[in-house]
């Protein structure tokens, strides 16, 4: 079977970007020529935005040619009553305490966000596991992985949603966990040596916290184990944000650097934040009309440029008696040229920050 997964969309009739991520995805679906498509919770924003798109959504997955799979989340719990039609091609896995689906070699067992503990559900979930099929688990949750920010989860996280042990889900013996809840990037983590857990992340840009081009899983369970699992990229629309610290001497060469980077970017979907610090030597309205020389040339109908310009001229420190007897001293030392550059620059910070407040 080929299987997409992906979560949080949080479709919004305020929203457009966020259909047509959805519409991004069932293009894809349909290329990859998918069995299905799992989203795992929070296909809507709210269970009043469910009500309003209901009609809408209807349309697009009544002609689709695979089974899209969708469970609750904590945005839109409540939004999936029994006589509720979202389309023929969807199924709707809300069944408490879990439900399960099962196809020619793949057992689904979902379980949709509710007020339980899932520590309570392991030994029955445990019990559920076909040794015969690729067991994989479609949940709406918050894992307990270390490096994962709390802000990452999206603006919701002030409370961890269905709170779940890596260790206790580890043990249970899914071959793919495909979760929903966690927002801002794709993440793959290792439970145990049998069980792979991936946060799909959202397939849009839901706030500004998430940066980067979306993407979604894909699973070809016909493949060897090891090429399963890929990403796939998805053109819908993300925030993006790029730094560049200006040296000075090198303005030119730092600012051909940032136009061949925005090339990269033609085509995509994305509200861009270029931020420009560190210092230069040349005169600021002269970089400034640069900067926006660059930025013109790539902003495009869906490709939106701001730029925020925090350089600093540093002229005015390079003829200060002070500085000239540091450098001298400073050139004077035997030390790597690395060393004296991350001294050198340390200095003319401070010595800016000294300067400005004069």
């Amino acid at each position: 079977m080929k299987i997409i997964h992906t979560s949080d969309i949080h479709l919004n009739s305020k929203k457009k970007e966020r259909f047509e991520a959805l519409k991004t995805i069932l293009s894809r679906a349909e290329e990859k020529q998918a069995d299905l498509l799992l989203i795992s919770g929070d296909l809507f924003d709210s269970n009043e935005e469910a009500e309003i798109l209901r009609p809408r959504l209807r349309k697009m997955l009544s002609s689709v040619p695979f089974d899209v799979i969708v469970i609750p989340g904590n945005h839109d719990s409540k939004a999936y009553s029994s006589d509720m039609n979202f389309g023929s091609s969807i199924k709707v896995l809300n069944k408490l305490p879990f439900e399960t689906l099962e196809y020619d070699n793949v057992k689904i067992i979902a379980v949709p966000y509710a007020n339980q503990v899932f520590n309570d559900l392991a030994v029955s979930l445990k019990k559920n596991i076909d040794d015969s099929k690729i067991n994989i688990l479609v949940i709406h949750c918050s894992l307990d992985i270390p490096h994962l920010g709390e802000d990452e989860y999206g603006d919701e996280q002030s409370q961890a949603y269905l709170p779940v042990s890596s260790r206790v889900l580890g043990d249970i013996g899914f071959d793919y966990i495909f979760a929903g809840h966690f927002h801002s990037r794709t993440v793959e983590s290792r439970l145990s040596e049998k069980t792979l857990f991936f946060y799909s992340g959202s397939p849009v840009s839901i706030s500004r916290k998430e940066k980067g081009r979306r993407t979604a899983i894909f699973l070809d369970t016909n493949k060897p184990i090891r090429d399963r699992i890929s990403l796939m990229e998805l053109n819908s629309f993300y925030y993006e944000e790029i730094r560049v610290d200006l040296i000075p001497g090198r303005e030119k060469g730092l600012l051909a650097d940032l136009d061949k980077r925005l090339k990269e970017y033609k085509g995509h979907k994305s509200e861009m934040e270029i931020n420009l610090g560190g210092f230069i030597s040349s005169g600021e309205k002269d970089i400034s009309q640069k900067i926006k020389n660059i930025t013109d040339a790539h902003t495009e109908k869906n490709l939106v440029i701001s730029v925020k310009e925090e350089y600093r001229d540093i002229r005015s420190v390079l003829v200060d008696p002070i500085y000239i007897a540091f450098q001298k001293k400073l050139d004077e030392q035997d030390m790597e040229q690395g060393s004296k550059k991350d001294i050198e620059d340390m200095v003319i910070t401070q010595f800016s920050r000294i300067k400005k407040g004069n």
